[in-house]
């Protein structure tokens, strides 16, 4: 069970538990939850407290990214078929594993590097999946080290070059 100022995950967003109510449409207790990059409050969520979906989460702990950077060299990039990039990258995206985040990331960025070497323009699935996957990890290991999310991109980038090169 969460608490109010607790910092939590849910579905894709990393974002602030700011209370708890029972919904007039359910009667199920909910958290509230504010998108930690937009605390004004112009947004909110309403998820309820047990958690049935399965979507809402503690943020990933520092051991969980080590476990990521020393992984991710042999994660497995997606098939290479065209014609259902947008539906795999959209049902890796609608999970709650972060290291789907990292098979996008892989994905898309090979597929646009093959592209710009065949000097041909990227494709724009891949770079929008590309962004929206990186947005992602990278603000939920900013929040979890304590960092920005260009320090945080930085040092994943940084220390999964490291651990590839070794």
């Amino acid at each position: 069970m969460y608490k109010i100022n607790d910092i939590v995950v849910y579905r894709r967003d990393v974002c602030k538990v700011v209370g708890k109510h029972r919904s007039d449409l359910t009667g199920e207790m909910c958290y509230i939850l504010v998108p930690y990059d937009q605390q004004d409050g112009s947004v909110r969520m309403q998820v309820p407290v047990s958690n049935k979906g399965g979507h809402l989460r503690d943020v990933i702990t520092k051991e969980e990214i080590d476990d990521l950077i020393r992984n991710a060299p042999d994660l497995e990039t997606l098939i290479n078929k065209p014609a259902n990039m947008k539906s795999q990258y959209v049902s890796l995206l609608k999970g709650d594993d972060i290291s789907d985040l990292i098979r996008i990331i892989k994905t898309s960025y090979g597929r646009n590097q093959a592209r710009l070497e065949a000097n041909k323009k990227i494709a724009s699935i891949d770079d929008e999946y590309l962004q929206k996957a990186e947005k992602y990890l990278y603000a939920e290991i900013a929040v979890a080290m304590g960092m920005t999310y260009d320090e945080s991109k930085k040092y994943f980038e940084d220390e999964v070059a490291r651990i590839s090169a070794a």
